[in-house]
């Protein structure tokens, strides 16, 4: 479930944000692309990715000594 968080932007940066809108995101809002901006930052982050999926033993693995 997203959550509101409030961004303070300096003057400068608020024109900077108003002109990638317009160069590259037309037509979406500065919530949105503040948003996608987070998004890609955290997917960046070292770690951010999902840990592999537990698969467990394949059936060539398993043998008396594993069963519990």
């Amino acid at each position: 479930m997203p959550t509101a968080v409030t961004v303070l932007l300096e003057d400068a940066e608020l024109a900077a944000l108003d002109r990638y809108i317009a160069a590259c995101r037309p037509g979406h809002s500065r919530e949105r692309v503040m948003a996608e901006i987070a998004r890609r930052w955290a997917e960046a982050q070292p770690g951010s990715e999902a840990p592999a999926p537990d698969e467990g033993l394949r059936p060539d693995e398993l043998n008396a000594s594993n069963d519990s």
